[in-house]
């Protein structure tokens, strides 16, 4: 039986060592501005096809490979400008597609809209899932039948109800309702047999469990038994016989682990998984069987502990035939037989293999990216202290075949802030680094993944003690002699954009420039916009509190607020099509500085959304930040 949640990743060799590097000239930039060939891949439950996303001038593509002889031509589904927020496959002909978009009620205020599309891979026809639903979240797939004729899903009626859950007909996108809606439930569950099991209902700081044995039974409601009153929270619910299971929570150590469930009495049991770092990230579970098999996390970099010894056996088998390498089981057919495998680094783009165990042979079926990773720059795990005394971990690119001494720098906060960076590879921090900058990447207190207290930290932390975070890693390597203090530019994306562009009105002594894509200049028009845009689910209910404390107006650390204070060069770049941040925030900044006098370069994509949609566009952005950096941050 295919697994649940499979997105496993193991660390398997430590880095080779460090010998005397030959310096790498500058590359062009069209080495680096290549949009990944194909994203997110992901196999049929046959194993015999593998669907992925891919962008070409703008448009989005579904690319569907025969996994057997990926160098055939592909089948190619254009889906637009569609803004794809999750893709599975429901049987081997059919795909279920989750879209995000932009909507305006009475025509004025933006809010985002989720909708679900069936798809039918021989066709290309598409088809909206649950065509009814009027609300802003409609489609979140809980169960997909194995021959891909139905489905069920939860979905809102309408803006101002609860998610129900409907059992819905692929091939016309009708649905019939299997559960109502209850005050409260964002989440349902079911089961390996299509039976809705469970919904869990966030009350303040209370949590209940609404939980049934097996089909025919009435939902019966449970409150669940934390031993703190505290914002503990409940992120996934497993299955097990005898009305037991497992849950993942974060209740016990303050940090999500995985612990055996008793639905009836509400009772969190013993730990099956727990780190004393870190979160757990997923679980590798059979829902037929009822079997846990392994866990993910992550601290420096992607690991997993198997619990099976059949799969720990293949983990060893791929750290053999791939080494000095992160491996992972990204996927795998319903019969086991056949596992998509990605193999590659933060410093290496990678490439993903189709196994099959038939026959035990393995062959490469997707490279990202065109890129020769004897070229990239080395991208290391660091700590430093924020000035509280707070540990800070981070990622350290330094230019491959240089000193680490009196670089200039990039600081570059990543987006969330209720996210964190990943141990990947990153086209833009690998430009950044050939064109002769240190990129630090710090991990700031509000990141997640590294526990309930490490993230309560950055709460009503917005440009305060998130932004000290970021001066301190610039102080850090300034005092041990790795980047030079007065060649220091603050960069970023979405949030990281936010950061940027607060360093700018808060820092101007730091920083000698500020760069933001996609940034958040107005924090308060944000939140009416979306209330979960800066956020991990699992950490993000008292939205507005978490943002800016007890403060009622958001404008307090809000850059827009402040264009007169900024007196350093700013590029602000967006794309047209953004619907994670609204492009207005973006060309308010603009208009704020142009009419405060600032230095103050744009660009604005009509082709681009939250990412880059467009090799050109992003082509394009990198020509341009590499001329910004050069004149005001020279390396």
């Amino acid at each position: 039986m295919r697994l649940i949640g499979l997105a496993l990743a193991a660390t398997i060799a430590c880095a080779a060592p460090v010998h005397a590097e030959q310096a790498v000239p500058k590359l062009p930039t069209t080495v680096f501005a290549q949009l990944p060939a194909m994203r997110k891949p992901v196999l049929s439950p046959d194993g015999h096809r593998i669907v992925a996303r891919a962008t070409t001038n703008g448009r989005g593509r579904l690319v569907l490979l025969d996994a057997d002889q990926p160098e055939a031509k592909p089948k190619v589904i254009d889906i637009g400008t569609a803004n794809v927020a999750a893709l599975q496959w429901a049987g081997n002909k059919r795909l279920l597609m989750q879209v995000l978009s932009t909507d305006y009620i009475y025509g004025v205020v933006p809010v985002p809209i989720l909708r679900l599309l069936a798809i039918d891979t021989d066709t290309g026809g598409s088809r909206v899932v649950d065509k009814k639903s009027d609300g802003l979240y409609a489609g979140d797939v809980l169960y997909a039948d194995p021959t891909g004729s139905w489905a069920l899903v939860a979905s809102q009626d309408d803006i101002y109800s609860y998610p129900s859950v409907k059992r819905v007909d692929l091939a016309t996108g009708n649905a019939t309702l299997v559960e109502k809606a209850r005050p409260d439930v964002w989440d349902w569950y079911a089961d390996d047999e299509g039976v809705v099991r469970a919904g869990i209902a966030y009350e303040g700081r209370k949590w209940t469990v609404w939980y049934r044995d097996k089909a025919g039974d009435p939902l019966k409601k449970t409150r669940g038994k934390f031993a703190k009153d505290d914002d503990s929270a409940v992120d996934r619910v497993m299955f097990g016989p005898n009305n037991n299971g497992w849950i993942v929570t974060n209740e016990r150590t303050g940090r999500f682990g995985l612990y055996r469930y008793d639905f009836v009495t509400g009772a969190v049991g013993e730990a099956i998984f727990e780190n004393p770092e870190v979160d757990l990230d997923d679980v590798s579970y059979d829902p037929t069987s009822g079997t846990i098999y392994g866990i993910s996390y992550q601290d420096d970099r992607p690991r997993v502990k198997w619990i099976d010894p059949k799969w720990q056996a293949l983990q060893q088998k791929l750290d053999k035939a791939l080494p000095n390498a992160t491996n992972s089981i990204v996927d795998t057919s319903d019969d086991e037989k056949r596992y998509l495998i990605w193999s590659g680094g933060a410093s290496d783009p990678g490439r993903y293999f189709l196994l099959d165990t038939a026959n035990w042979r393995m062959h490469p079926v997707v490279e990202p990216y065109l890129m020769d990773a004897s070229q990239m720059a080395e991208v290391r795990s660091v700590q430093y202290q924020a000035r509280d005394g707070l540990k800070i971990r981070a990622y350290l690119t330094t230019p491959k075949g240089r000193d680490a001494k009196s670089l200039p720098l990039i600081i570059l906060p990543h987006g969330g802030p209720f996210a964190r960076d990943d141990w990947t590879f990153d086209p833009i921090v690998q430009f950044l680094a050939n064109r002769g900058y240190a990129v630090l990447q710090p991990q700031f207190r509000g990141s997640t993944g590294y526990g309930k207290d490490f993230a309560s930290k950055g709460y009503g932390e917005f440009g305060k003690k998130m932004q000290d975070d970021l001066d301190d890693g610039v102080d850090w390597l300034v005092k041990t002699g790795q980047v030079d203090a007065k060649r220091v530019c603050i960069m970023g994306m979405s949030y990281g954009g936010y950061a940027a562009l607060w360093g700018a009105v808060r820092n101007p002594d730091r920083y000698r420039c500020a760069v933001s894509w996609a940034g958040v200049s107005d924090l308060d028009a944000l939140m009416k916009y979306d209330r979960k845009s800066f956020s991990a689910i699992r950490y993000f209910r008292e939205w507005r509190a978490k943002v800016a404390g007890d403060a009622k107006d958001l404008g307090s650390v809000s850059p827009i607020k402040y264009a007169d204070k900024v007196k350093i060069p700013v590029f602000i770049s967006h794309g047209e099509n953004d619907a994670r941040v609204p492009v207005k925030q973006s060309h308010s900044m603009v208009d704020a500085l142009t009419k405060s006098k600032a230095d103050v370069t744009s660009v604005f994509y009509k082709s681009s959304s939250h990412d880059f949609d467009s090799g050109a566009d992003f082509y394009d952005w990198l020509q341009r930040l590499d001329a910004f950096l050069a004149k005001h941050n020279p390396a």
